[in-house]
């Protein structure tokens, strides 16, 4: 007994449902856009000095803070056999470069 598969060579066409709804899409994001954005500043947020600010206290305490909690975790994975020896170094090293790089930038530029 022979089986025919038959193939169809043409996508199916989107339903005027789902080209509706992308149209709809397009037309409100830039209007969500406009209205949160006129909001905040109605709101009387200072965009400038508070978001440095925050940057700086992301850059000189929290990812410091993640590197150390990660190398803490890579040891921690190293002594227990779950992470090989010379990843667990480049993984220290990568990290201990990263966590002392943010801490000089967050030192000398940002706010």
């Amino acid at each position: 007994m022979n089986v025919v598969a038959i193939r169809k060579n043409a996508r199916p066409v989107a339903t005027s449902f789902a080209t509706v709804n992308r149209a709809l899409l397009m037309a409100w994001a830039p209007f969500l856009t406009f209205v949160a954005s006129s909001t905040a500043t109605a709101a009387g947020t200072d965009t400038g000095a508070s978001a440095l600010s925050s940057l700086q206290a992301w850059m000189m305490e929290w990812i410091p803070i993640g590197a150390a909690l990660l190398i803490i975790a890579c040891a921690l994975g190293w002594i227990a056999h779950l992470v090989r020896a010379d990843f667990a170094v480049r993984c220290v090293v990568g990290l201990i470069v990263v966590g002392s790089a943010s801490y000089l930038v967050g030192l000398f530029g940002i706010a």
